[in-house]
This record gives C-alpha cells, structure tokens and sequence, in this order.
C-alpha cells in the first residue's frame, strides 16, 4: 500500500468515524460466505479512538476489521482460560 492509499486511508478514517463496529461497509467476505464461515453479526460499542486505531490497523494489515476483532478476542479468551 502506497504512502497516498494510507493517506486516503486516514482521511476515510477521519470523517467516517463511528463508535460501533460490527457491520463492515467493505468486508472482504460475501454473504454466503458468512453463512458457510458460521459467523454471527453482534453491534458493540467502542470508543472513537479504538476504532481509528482498529481501522488504521486493517488498512495496514490489508484485512477486514471484523478479521481483526475475532483475532484479539480469540487470543484474549485463550490467554483468560489459561
């Protein structure tokens, strides 16, 4: 990704932000997809600033930010159970 994609990126990120996630605008997956992936949709709420960083961070990673919630939560509940 080039410096004026990141950019972009940032200025997407500035006038779009939201204080929930859940619902991706771009999601890299189809609908049936999700279906066959056995996923669920749930909306949380999380602070502007946690979900610029999550942004800034799927743009750089080249992943959705649903991918990268399941990831810190999977790694998150593994850590709590020991």
């Amino acid at each position: 990704m080039g410096i004026r994609d990141k950019e972009k990126a940032r200025q997407d990120i500035k006038s779009n932000v939201g204080a929930i996630v859940g619902k991706e605008e771009n999601s890299k997956f189809s609908n049936s997809e999700i279906s066959n992936a056995n996923l669920t949709q749930k909306a949380y709420y999380i602070t502007k600033s946690q979900y610029r960083k999550l942004r800034i961070l799927s743009v750089n990673r080249d992943v959705d930010m649903s991918y990268l919630i399941r990831e810190m939560l999977d790694k998150y509940l593994d850590e709590q159970e020991g």
